[in-house]
């Protein structure tokens, strides 16, 4: 049986992406600055101590069960806790690829291989950070609830919360959308008692969730300092921006296909709606947290540029970002994680690119795709910013 040769490229990316995931794991000489944090709690479980490190800042659902691998392992190393994690983690590449199925992705493998490439995960997928594992475990709620497989989503939003508290924000969407993907816009008290009753396992979630608050006083367990909740546009800027660099082939291939029709709506409600936006950081401009202010970090030195010699540049790719989702094609219930997306960032006022990771990646999966060349284009464009940037934090002092 001759293979396709889309099958030939997807083969070729995902071992050239596992090579480079294995190098970082066994030639990255150093544990990344929160990763030292993540293998101290590892390592406390590996060796029997049940205590909360003071610094952590989440409920420890990836310590443990990355510490529970390790043990029955025996080689209680960096190496092998980071090998585990990507093991774990690349269950997410599958669940990926279902999920661009199930959406009916004109090619879901060329979407899957833009999802392993995504330049701002790509770095993760193999040191000890719990955002891919947490993206794994959102991805696959995601999953099960399309199934109607209710109950067992529930249990895997459980486990993203258990991992990243702020993942309560994408059981609420899971669970809103699961009812406008099974029923549509039509609603009736019939229809929304019988959904009550089949995710019975939700609604036993968010009761458990407004307890711990309660009882915490709070979302964050440990280091409450750099993790102040509010109302903070930080991340929400930043995330626009990044869309605007991440997504400008895109953007493109989307200006070259307007027609007279849709000019005026695209100078009225994209750009000039757009330019309101962006001009507002200019006249905004967020504070800062003291951790955004350390200049070994990458995002840092973005954000210390963007904030002084270069805001025009920063608002331009705000702009350009918002035109990216302006002109991208969505099923109308799709559209729903924008305003989550929102909610997601808006609480945080420390500004990093990890809190990123689950909106764009539904960005990735939601968006209509352009012609095959665009899209082609767009892997290569994100093979070649995510080799830099693991590069750039492996050669260089500057972390990602």
């Amino acid at each position: 049986m001759k293979i396709d040769r889309k099958y030939w490229l997807f083969i070729f990316f995902i071992s050239l992406a596992f090579s480079v995931w294995l190098a970082t794991i066994f030639f990255g000489d150093k544990a990344n600055v929160d990763e030292k944090v993540h293998y101290r709690q590892i390592n406390r479980f590996v060796n029997g101590n049940y205590e909360i490190l003071s610094n952590l800042t989440t409920i420890p659902g990836y310590h443990a069960v990355i510490a529970f691998f390790v043990k029955i392992s025996h080689f209680h190393t960096l190496e092998m806790a980071r090998l585990i994690s990507l093991l774990l983690s690349a269950v997410a590449i599958w669940i990926f690829f279902r999920l661009s199925k199930e959406f009916q992705a004109r090619d879901p493998l060329m979407k899957t291989l833009q999802f392993i490439f995504l330049p701002i995960s790509f770095f993760y997928f193999p040191i000890l950070y719990t955002d891919i594992f947490s993206l794994l475990l959102v991805l696959s709620a995601f999953y099960f609830s399309l199934q109607r497989r209710y109950a067992l989503s529930a249990l895997f939003s459980l486990a993203a919360i258990l991992t990243r508290q702020t993942n309560i924000v994408w059981a609420i969407f899971i669970w809103m959308h699961s009812y406008l993907f099974a029923h549509g816009f039509s609603f009736s008290l019939k229809l929304f008692r019988d959904y009550l009753r089949q995710t019975a396992g939700y609604i036993g979630l968010f009761i458990a969730f407004i307890i711990f608050i309660w009882l915490n006083h709070g979302i964050a367990i440990g280091d409450r300092n750099n993790h102040t909740a509010g109302f903070y546009l930080g991340n929400i800027y930043l995330f626009l921006a990044t869309v605007g660099f991440l997504f400008l082939p895109v953007l493109i291939a989307s200006l070259r296909e307007l027609n007279r029709d849709k000019l005026k709506n695209f100078f009225v409600f994209g750009v000039g709606l757009g330019t309101l936006i962006a001009v507002s950081f200019i006249f905004i401009m967020p504070a800062l947290s003291t951790s955004n202010t350390k200049l070994t970090f990458f995002i840092n030195i973005i954000l210390h540029g963007a904030y002084q010699k270069y805001c025009l540049l920063y608002a331009l790719a705000i702009l350009f970002g918002y035109l990216v989702i302006f002109t991208a094609k969505f099923e109308k219930n799709d559209l729903l994680f924008l305003p989550f997306a929102v909610f997601f960032l808006l609480p945080s006022f420390l500004i990093t690119q990890r809190y990123l990771i689950i909106p764009l990646v539904l960005l990735l999966l939601f968006r209509k795709e352009k012609n095959g060349k665009t899209e082609l284009l767009l892997l290569f464009y994100f093979f070649g910013l995510s080799l830099f940037l693991t590069y750039m934090s492996f050669a260089t002092a500057i972390d990602f």
